[in-house]
């Protein structure tokens, strides 16, 4: 009885065996294969982009020979894996090519499988299949599908309407800044950032018209997406936009204004509209930001408007305003407050008896 127990334990061992070293065996000759298939389809797309951008004199690139050749290398809806594969290696292209030849590419994709497959994810349920349709799309730039990114731009999901935001950017340029008024949720920090950098590296030129009508915006998010615009830019002409919104309620938006105003130089007139803001600031660490902004950008002293801070404002700020004054050569200033300070205490204590 043991014997034969013993036999059937040793039978399914080997099958067992023979399994694992089957699976093993087949999935390396399947990786061979598979890699030496996707070394035809990049070989087979460098030849046709070659021959497209690059064509013999006198003669015209045959689209429906090179559509014939990618189907029978797989390129069909039916096999996502090979079309997936096509798509990154024209992303890969686009990205490195420029000029004529970026448009050309462009015409390109739009007449050779996988077609739509990229704006066919558009369509899942599934958002991060759709947010890689849209990159794909915008990466590609097949501006051809900008309202379908217009539609994803309030999307439920975070990522997917950040990148229908950035396509939009993308392929619209500053008059995609017409849209933020109508956004419905909220633009995370480093999606303005994104926004800002798009505009600049693609749109370096600025116009004005788009975004001044932008300024229409009272949203937290469009506010701060403004006045990074404006800072990337060194648009001095509107440094205004920024100023009125350093005493603004929200720390947010004043700190954000801190930060973009740090960038330009002030006339006198400006330079008095902060000062005045400076009192409605309500958080000390702003306001300590500020007021080295303020004596940064000053080419004088402003000596009763320190002198002021110094007698009624709080004990930091009275701090950092006596070292303004003391290393700017107001030292009598500084020492007459102090002097008073000791004996406006000295006039309190009670003398013993």
């Amino acid at each position: 009885m043991e014997a034969i127990i013993l036999k059937i334990i040793i039978k399914s061992l080997l099958v067992i065996m023979l399994i694992v070293y089957g699976s093993i065996a087949f999935t390396m000759l399947y990786r061979k294969w598979r890699k030496k298939h996707l070394n035809l389809i990049e070989d087979t797309f460098a030849n046709v982009t070659s021959m497209y951008l690059y064509p013999n004199p006198n003669e015209e690139p045959d689209l429906i020979k090179i559509q014939r050749t990618f189907r029978n290398l797989g390129i069909v809806p039916s096999k996502p894996r090979n079309v997936q594969y096509l798509i990154d290696l024209m992303i890969r292209t686009q990205r490195s090519i420029l000029g004529e030849n970026y448009t050309k590419l462009k015409t390109l994709f739009t007449q050779i499988p996988p077609y739509g497959a990229s704006a066919n994810k558009l369509n899942s349920r599934k958002w991060y299949i759709k947010a890689r349709g849209i990159r794909e799309i915008y990466e590609m730039n097949q501006n051809q599908y900008t309202r379908d990114l217009i539609k994803l731009r309030n999307d439920s999901n975070i990522y997917v309407r950040r990148e229908a935001q950035i396509g939009l950017v993308i392929f619209l340029g500053w008059k995609s800044l017409r849209l933020l008024p109508y956004l419905k949720r909220q633009m995370t920090l480093w999606q303005q950032i994104k926004i800002v950098e798009k505009l600049k590296d693609l749109y370096p030129e600025p116009d004005l018209a788009y975004l001044r009508k932008a300024y229409e915006s009272d949203k937290p998010y469009a506010i701060g997406l403004i006045m990074r615009i404006i800072r990337k830019f060194n648009l001095q002409e509107d440094v205004h936009y920024i100023i009125q919104f350093l005493d603004n309620q929200k720390f947010d938006i004043r700190e954000c204004a801190l930060y973009c105003i740090s960038s330009f130089s002030l006339n006198n007139d400006q330079l008095g509209e902060i000062k005045e803001k400076f009192y409605n600031i309500s958080n000390v660490e702003q306001k300590l930001q500020l007021l080295k902004y303020i004596q940064k950008i000053s080419y004088e002293i402003d000596l009763p408007f320190y002198k002021n801070l110094l007698y009624n404002g709080n004990d930091i700020i009275k701090l950092s305003v006596a070292d303004i004054l003391w290393n700017n050569g107001y030292k009598e200033e500084v020492q007459e407050y102090y002097y008073q300070q000791y004996a406006m205490q000295n006039d309190g204590e009670k003398v013993p008896v």
